[in-house]
């Protein structure tokens, strides 16, 4: 069986054309595809045109613009002289079934779209005088109809090379017509967002507060409190704000996606360790932070580990672990750029947090 060089270009077409684009974003990119048409066969195969010709297809949509389909497809056709050639014959002992991918590229961006398709598979022959396998070449043209989210309807010809050389030995191949109209069931695509609800009434004004409240519980009144919103605990000046004193720790800093400590930043943290144990008075917040580099909620995290990692090295210098808290800040409090990365080093750092004297 020899392989033509135009079954090599198609080839080599169609794996450029999946290698130029990444996964689309079409709404469902998956789709499962039923064909019915006829044929027009190669007059040389000395046949009779036969019965329906009908394929099944399972594809993807690897671009907008550009899928590419698993295809099975089947047609029995009837030997013109076939009583002639063996004698009491029936003429439905005959048939083409063909496996094969078919690249498919649509044009614009509507709902109606022509393409053309691009193709390569095996097709098989059965009669009562052979049964062979061959390589198989097609050239298809439609248009492609999308009717609801769902489904979506195809008209299709299709012209395809089958390098039959054992049907008929004078014959080394062959060239057939299938026209055709399909229809697919398309999924696996992500849902459109739902309509913003109606923005609700306004609310009706609060009550007024009983005379002189202290809302946040931070000693001040709120007709004198500055700052009405302290976080429990918190020490505050006269005007009800919070008094915070953060202790920076220069060299402490971790490497990327790391909570680990690096050996500069130890001798800095015996340092701090030496200070909390002469104020043996004071509370500390242990705060990590991270530079921008991946999601929100995985820099939360990691900010956490790495406020973890320092607290427990300053309890094991002998700082008495009720007078430690650790908490993360993910991302959003950098000290320096996160488009270099020098600062974003800079960004990968623990401070304490004077809580409370």
């Amino acid at each position: 069986m020899k392989i033509s060089k135009s079954i090599i270009a198609l080839t080599s077409a169609l794996a450029l054309l999946g290698s130029t684009s990444l996964a689309a974003d079409g709404a469902q990119p998956w789709h499962l595809t039923y064909q019915i048409g006829g044929a027009n066969l190669d007059s040389d195969r000395d046949t009779r045109d036969g019965d329906l010709w009908n394929s099944v297809g399972f594809g993807y949509f690897i671009t907008d613009n550009v899928s590419l389909d698993l295809e099975y497809d089947e047609f029995d056709g009837d030997y013109e002289n076939y009583n002639v050639v063996v004698p009491g014959a029936t003429y439905d002992e005959w048939n083409l079934s063909n496996w094969g991918l078919m690249g498919r590229y649509f044009i614009g961006e509507n709902a109606w779209r022509p393409f053309v398709g691009l193709g390569f598979g095996a097709e098989k022959h059965r009669s009562v005088l052979d049964e062979d396998t061959n390589l198989s070449a097609n050239v298809a043209l439609g248009l492609h109809g999308q009717l609801a989210k769902h489904w979506s309807v195809r008209a299709q010809a299709m012209w395809r090379q089958d390098m039959d050389g054992s049907s008929i030995p004078s014959r080394g191949e062959f060239r057939d017509l299938y026209y055709s109209l399909g229809l697919s069931f398309d999924f696996g695509g992500r849902d459109e967002p739902a309509a913003a609800a109606p923005a609700p009434a306004p609310a009706a004004a609060p009550a007024a507060p009983p005379p002189n409240p202290d809302l946040d519980g931070d000693g001040v009144l709120n007709e004198k409190d500055k700052c009405p919103n302290t976080r429990p605990g918190a020490v505050v000046d006269l005007d009800g704000c919070e008094v915070e004193a953060v202790i920076a720790l220069d060299n402490v800093h971790f490497d990327f996606d790391k909570a680990t400590l690096r050996p500069e930043g130890l001798a800095i943290l015996d340092k701090a360790a030496g200070l909390l144990k002469q104020y043996e008075r004071v509370v500390v917040e242990v705060a990590g932070h991270t530079d921008s580099v991946g999601s929100d909620q995985y820099n939360q995290g990691l900010s956490e580990r790495r406020a973890a990692t320092v607290k427990d090295y300053l309890v094991g210098q002998g700082i008495t672990a009720t007078r430690l808290t650790s908490h993360g800040y993910g991302e959003a409090q950098p000290v320096a750029t996160n488009d270099t990365d020098e600062g974003r080093a800079l960004n990968r750092r623990v401070e304490l947090i004077v809580l409370d004297r």
